[in-house]
């Protein structure tokens, strides 16, 4: 009796669990959540966050990593040790993987999907996959091989893609999208939700086009016939030919986490201008310090500096550590001065050193007159690509490297001095400090010096794109970065200097076939000493 009361039991649980199940899926779906997202909806998500235009993204991407490691800016608080080479994957995954997977192939995916299912959506499928591809080389820049194919589409296991692969495919993205943009003329574009370009069809051909050249100097290293292919395609084309065409995101201070980023990060006195930035901007022309220097970054001034004080920072001065030093006494207290310079702070300082004078974030140059609250978010300017054509004239690609060269110095100026930002500094300034035509005059010999010329004015250009900058400082070997101070990784890196970012704890642990496969970038695995691709020299 027993035995049959417990089948029964038994049947009767097996009916309820089929009966459960066959409305499983019914009863954990939400009614009201969409299936699926209009391209309009997504795409402010896609250009904001897939260029980590949001503060704390940024924080992570930049300013504690990137920014660092091309010494843009330099460590000022004792606090964090990523300027150290100690690694954070926490800050890499929200940084760059969340970035790459959550926002830009996410979003991506989803105005594809639509895209394909609706007609009329053909230009805001080609824009989004031009910011998908910028997306795509700027995460793979920093990490090396990467899930591109699998990663952020459901796959578990996602697999790793070669940076090699990758390229091919961002190049052949890039041109597709030139291609057929503007095929659709009856179609709209995004109109305002396009936070870059208002919808403007003709300035996103021209962006793709200038990212294609981007790419293609890129690669022109590790493999020439790819760079010549897509390089003189690019230069046969419209390509970003003016400031107006700047491609740069609208931030909104009255949104939260929209307002610009590096002015929002920038007061909580964690980075500084590096040492490397202030020689740069100081010693590269024998004429002139760089008037953009007025612009990039701000005065440092105290008051009511006592004796001691003062003679320490004259010190410093006469060291060259301080650029435009002066101090006066002050009018009430003959005892006291006011003192006020430029500075730039040595990167990976250890610890202890970082809140002695002339090391802390008070005695070293924060950002500039150039950004504000609502400064716009440049993700590519004029002037790159003035220095992009230079370089492909000395590859012989086409075109004058010099003229190209000597331009893109003008043009990076005339941005500058056209923002609203700097309007107020530059009313009041020296004239003699701001003559940009000195400047030029006084910089080394072009002729037999290309390319160290070239690419210190462009990361002089590009600040404060840290990405690009620590890319083409990876790449070339130029501007010729300081010694780190202290490494703390316990690495004996190759060169002295990081490589490349390390994969995050949760792909190492869920993914870790793949993330730890030594067949990862080129035979190498991962890890910070480990070269990139495009990287061969």
């Amino acid at each position: 009796m027993t035995k049959n009361i417990n089948k029964l039991i038994v049947v009767f649980l097996g009916l309820l669990t089929f009966s459960c199940t066959q409305k499983f899926d019914e009863m954990n779906t939400n009614p009201v959540e969409p299936t699926e997202i209009p391209p309009n909806m997504a795409i402010g998500n896609m250009l904001v966050n897939g260029n980590i235009a949001e503060w704390s993204r940024y924080q992570q991407a930049f300013t504690l990593y990137s920014s660092l490691y091309s010494q843009y800016f330099a460590n000022t608080t004792n606090y964090f040790s990523s300027g150290r080479y100690i690694m954070n994957l926490g800050w890499i995954d929200y940084g760059y993987f969340r970035t790459q997977y959550w926002e830009s192939t996410r979003m991506y995916d989803d105005i594809k999907s639509y895209s394909e299912k609706y007609p009329g959506y053909d230009n805001h499928y080609w824009i989004a996959r031009i910011q998908y591809e910028l997306s795509s080389a700027r995460t793979t820049d920093q990490i090396g091989d990467m899930p591109y194919t699998e990663g952020g589409r459901g796959t578990d296991y996602p697999k790793y893609d070669s940076q090699e692969f990758i390229y091919n495919s961002v190049l052949a993205g890039l041109d597709s999208a030139y291609t057929m943009l503007g095929n659709f003329t009856d179609q709209p574009s995004y109109g305002s939700e396009d936070v870059i370009y208002g919808g403007d069809i003709q300035k996103w051909k021209q962006l793709a086009n200038s990212l294609m050249l981007r790419y293609a100097i890129r690669v022109s290293k590790v493999d020439p016939d790819l760079g010549r292919k897509y390089g003189t395609m690019a230069l046969q084309r419209d390509l970003i030919s003016s400031n107006t065409d700047n491609a740069s995101v609208l931030t909104d201070p009255h949104s939260y986490m929209r307002g610009h980023p590096l002015f929002e990060v920038a007061w909580w006195n964690e980075f500084r201008m590096s040492r490397t930035m202030q020689k740069q901007l100081t010693e590269t022309s024998s004429n002139l310090t760089d008037p953009r220097m007025y612009l990039l970054f701000a005065k440092v001034e105290h008051n009511d500096v006592n004796e001691e004080t003062l003679q320490s920072y004259i010190k410093l001065n006469e060291e060259g550590r301080l650029t435009d030093f002066t101090y006066m006494q002050n009018r009430n207290d003959e005892d006291l001065y006011t003192v006020s310079f430029y500075k730039g702070v040595e990167n990976g300082l250890p610890a202890n050193e970082i809140p002695a004078l002339g090391n802390n974030p008070g005695d070293n140059s924060n950002i500039g007159p150039m950004f504000n609250n609502n400064s716009r978010y440049i993700v590519m300017n004029y002037a790159e690509v003035c220095f992009l054509k230079a370089e492909a004239a000395y590859l012989g690609w086409g075109g004058n490297a010099e003229a190209s060269y000597e331009e893109g110095i003008r043009a990076s100026w005339d941005f500058l001095t056209s923002l609203s930002e700097t309007q107020n500094f530059l009313s009041g300034a020296d004239p003699a400090k701001m003559d940009i035509d000195t400047y030029i005059s006084g910089l080394p010999t072009f002729s037999g010096h290309e390319i160290e010329n070239i690419q210190t004015q462009k990361w002089i250009a590009n600040y404060p794109d840290g990405c690009e900058a620590w890319a083409e400082v990876r790449r070339t070997g130029y501007p010729e970065l300081m010694p780190v101070k202290q490494n703390d990784s316990g690495i004996n890196l190759t060169n002295g200097f990081i490589k490349k970012l390390p994969y995050t704890e949760s792909e190492i642990t869920i993914n870790a076939k793949n993330a730890l496969d030594p067949k990862n970038n080129q035979g190498q695995g991962d890890g910070i000493d480990v070269s990139v691709w495009w990287d061969v020299d």
